[in-house]
C-alpha cells in the first residue's frame, strides 16, 4: 500500500504500541479489558472513545470514527500515509524503505508532508548548534545561566538560532538549500523571509533561544525564541521583543495548541491535574523541579480550544499565571473558559514581580500543594476592590459573579460556592441564588466532529430516529453494569426476564456471565454487543456512573426489579385493551370478554404488586 511492501506495513502494525500512542492525545484510563477517553474527534463529556490493546484499534461510539494506529495518526495530525508510516516507524524501531513516494496523494498534502520535513530539519539544525555548534556558545551560556539541565533541554529538543555576527544572516537558509527544501514553503512557516533589496532569503529567528513547539505525537509545527540579553537591542537600540513565535500556518493554530502538551499530556493523567502558566521558560523550569504536567498557551491568552485540549486529559486546571497585574488579568479571562468545560478551576496566586520560573521553589512547591478555588480568589479579588463598600458595589460585583456560579457543573459545588459568595459580598444566599435564575443560558447544542481527513469516518445521510429506551430496564441495566457483585441475585431474580429490549438485554446479559467468570467487562466490549445504530444512546443511558456509589445496592436492586415488573404488568395492560376493542370491532363478543378476564387478573397483579414495598425476597418471588 503507497509504496511500502504488505509485509512491512504489517510489521508496523505489529510493532505500534496503541495505548502508548493515543495516550500521547488524550488521557487514557483502564475500563475492562480496553482503555476509554472523551473522543478527540468530537465533543463530548461522557467518554464514548475507546482503545483496544488486543486488537491494536480505536473506535469513538459517538461519532463512529476507528481505526488503527496509523489511522489515528492520519487523523491527527493531518498527515499522509506515508508521512505517518514513517513517523510511526523511525518511534516503534521498523526500517522502512528508502524513496518512499505517494503517487495517490494530493498537492495540498504533499506540501503538508514537506511543512513537516521543514520543521524537523530546522529543529535538528538548531538542536546541533546549541550542543556542539561553534555559533551556539551564547545559547550553552544562557542554557546555564537560566539553569536548563542538558536532560529537560533534551526532552524540550531546545535549540539556538545564531546572531548573523555568529553565523551570517542565512544559516538555516543554507542548511534547507542543501536539503532540497523550498524556501518559499519555509517562508510561510515563519522561518526564513525575502529581502526586498537583494530578493534573497535570509532567517527569521536569530540570536534565540529555540523552543520547537510539538505536537503529541512528536511532529514539529512552529517555534518559539527568546532573545538572548546579549541581542535585546539592535545597534540601533531599538529593543527586540523578548518572544517571536511562528505565525499560524497550515500545520500551526496557535489557540489549538499547548507549549509543553507532548511531553506533559500522560503526565496530567497520572496527576489528576493540569498545571497552566504563562511562558515557555516557566514550562521548562516546572518539568524540571518535577511538575511535568505544566503547559503554556503560546503568546494568546487561554482559548476554548486550549481547554479542550486540557480537558482531553485532566478534570482538574491549576491557574499558575505570573503575579503581576496581566498575569491576573490572564487568570480572570481564563476561569469562565475552564468553567464552561466543567473543569474545576484552581490558582496559585503568586506576589507581584513574581513568575513561576523565578518563584523561591519552596514557597512554589507548597502553594502548588494546595492550589486554592479560582472562582473563590476571584471574589476575594473582588471584595479587596471594594464590592462591600457600597450598594452599587455589591450590585455590579454580583452583576459579574452570578454568570460565573452558573456555569459550575455540579450543583452541590454550586451551592456551596453560592454560600461562599454570600459571605464575602455580605447578601442573603437567596439574592445569590435568585441573580443565577436570571444568568443561565440556554444549552447549545454539542458543536460538530471536527474536520479533517478520516480513513474510517462515520456514516452519513439521515438515520432514521431510534425508539425511546424503556426507562424501569435502563436503571436495571445501569446498575447492573455499575455493581457487577450483585450478579447472584440478579440471576436468581430472573432479572434478563425483564430486561427485554434488544438494545440492553445482551449487556446484561454479558455483565452477569462475566461477573460468574470472575471478570467485568469494559465499556468498549458491552457496547460492541449492541446494533451500531444504537452505541450513541445506549452509552448515553447506560454508561453514566449513576449507580457507581450507591449506598445500599440490594434495595437499589429490589426497587430496579419492581420498576421493571410493574412495566411489564402495565403494558401486557394496554396490549390486552386493544386487544379488546379490536375484537369488539369485529363482532366477536365471546373473545372480547375472555380478554376482559384477562384484563381483570392484570389489574389484580398491578394492584398486588402496588401494595408490596420493593425488597428484594418480594421481588424475587412475586413474578408476573
Amino acid at each position: 500500500m503507497a509504496g511500502i511492501p504488505e509485509e512491512k506495513l504489517q510489521e508496523l502494525r505489529d510493532r505500534i504500541d496503541i495505548v502508548d500512542l493515543v495516550g500521547r492525545y488524550v488521557g487514557l484510563k483502564r475500563s475492562g479489558k480496553n482503555f476509554s477517553a472523551c473522543c478527540p474527534f468530537h465533543s463530548e463529556r461522557t467518554p464514548s472513545f475507546y482503545v483496544n490493546p488486543e486488537r491494536r484499534s480505536f473506535k469513538c461510539f459517538g461519532c463512529g470514527v476507528w481505526g488503527d494506529g496509523l489511522d489515528f495518526v492520519i487523523r491527527m495530525d493531518g498527515k499522509s500515509f506515508i508521512e505517518a508510516a514513517r513517523e510511526l516507524a523511525q518511534r516503534y524501531g521498523v526500517q522502512l524503505p528508502a524513496g518512499l513516494k505517494d503517487t495517490t496523494t494530493s498537492a495540498q498534502q504533499t506540501e503538508r508532508d514537506e511543512a513537516y520535513a521543514i520543521n524537523r530539519a530546522a529543529a535538528e539544525l538548531y538542536r546541533e548548534i546549541l550542543l556542539t555548534g561553534e555559533e551556539g556558545q551564547l545559547g550553552r551560556l544562557y542554557q546555564e545561566a537560566r539553569h536548563i539541565s542538558p536532560e529537560t533541554a533534551e526532552a524540550f529538543q531546545l535549540g539556538y538560532a545564531p546572531a548573523p555576527a555568529e553565523a551570517g544572516w542565512d544559516r538555516l537558509t543554507r542548511h534547507l538549500q542543501r536539503k532540497g527544501l523550498s524556501l518559499p514553503l519555509a517562508e510561510k512557516l515563519g522561518l526564513v523571509a525575502r529581502s526586498e533589496r537583494t530578493d534573497n532569503f535570509y532567517d527569521k529567528f536569530r540570536g534565540r533561544l529555540m523552543f520547537p513547539i510539538i505536537q503529541p505525537g512528536g511532529a514539529v509545527i512552529a517555534f518559539s525564541g527568546r532573545i538572548l540579553p546579549e541581542y535585546a537591542q539592535d545597534q540601533e537600540g531599538r529593543e527586540a521583543p523578548k518572544y517571536m513565535n511562528s505565525p499560524e500556518s497550515l500545520l500551526y493554530t496557535k489557540g489549538k495548541t499547548l507549549f509543553g502538551l507532548n511531553l506533559a499530556g500522560q503526565n496530567m493523567r497520572r496527576a489528576a491535574r493540569a498545571i497552566l502558566v504563562e511562558g515557555n521558560l516557566d514550562v521548562v523550569t516546572l518539568h524540571q523541579r518535577g511538575y511535568r504536567e505544566t503547559v503554556a498557551p503560546l503568546g494568546t491568552a487561554l482559548t476554548a480550544g486550549q481547554v479542550a485540549l486540557l480537558g482531553r486529559f485532566a478534570e482538574s486546571v491549576v491557574l499558575c499565571f505570573d503575579g503581576d497585574n496581566a498575569g491576573k488579568k490572564a487568570a480572570r479571562a481564563a476561569i469562565p473558559l475552564l468553567l464552561d468545560a466543567g473543569i474545576d478551576a484552581r490558582i496559585v496566586a503568586l506576589e507581584g514581580g513574581v513568575d513561576p520560573d523565578t518563584a523561591e521553589p519552596a514557597r512554589l512547591a507548597a502553594l502548588l500543594e494546595q492550589p486554592g478555588s479560582a472562582l473563590e480568589w476571584l471574589m476575594r479579588a473582588m471584595v479587596a476592590a471594594g464590592a462591600r463598600d457600597s450598594i452599587d458595589a455589591q450590585d455590579r460585583a454580583l452583576s459579574a459573579l452570578a454568570p460565573l456560579l452558573a456555569k459550575v457543573k455540579r450543583e452541590g459545588a454550586r451551592e456551596l460556592y453560592i454560600d461562599r459568595a454570600a459571605k464575602l459580598l455580605g447578601l442573603p444566599p437567596g439574592r445569590i441564588s435568585s441573580a443565577l435564575q436570571g444568568s443561565r443560558e440556554a444549552p447549545r447544542p454539542p458543536p460538530a466532529p471536527a474536520a479533517g481527513p478520516s480513513p474510517h469516518p462515520a456514516r452519513s445521510g439521515p438515520a432514521r430516529p431510534l425508539p425511546e429506551l424503556p426507562r424501569s430496564q435502563v436503571a436495571l441495566a445501569a446498575l447492573l453494569v455499575d455493581n457487577p457483585h450483585l450478579a447472584t441475585l440478579a440471576e436468581q431474580a430472573k432479572v434478563q426476564d425483564y430486561v427485554t429490549d434488544p438494545r440492553l438485554a445482551p449487556i446484561v446479559r454479558a455483565v452477569i456471565e462475566a461477573a460468574f467468570a470472575g471478570e467485568q467487562p469494559g465499556e468498549g466490549e458491552l457496547l460492541e454487543l449492541v446494533d451500531a445504530a444504537a452505541h450513541r444512546q445506549v452509552h448515553d443511558c447506560v454508561f453514566t456512573g449513576l449507580y457507581r456509589e450507591v449506598e445500599h445496592p440490594q434495595q437499589e436492586l429490589a426497587g430496579r426489579i419492581y420498576d421493571c415488573q410493574r412495566d411489564v404488568l402495565k403494558q401486557r395492560r394496554l396490549d390486552i385493551a386493544a386487544q379488546i376493542t379490536q375484537a369488539i370491532e369485529r363482532g366477536e363478543q365471546q373473545q372480547a370478554r375472555e380478554l376482559s378476564l384477562l384484563r381483570h387478573d392484570l389489574n389484580r397483579q398491578l394492584a398486588e404488586l402496588e401494595r408490596q414495598p420493593p425488597s428484594f425476597n418480594s421481588s424475587a418471588a412475586a413474578r408476573p
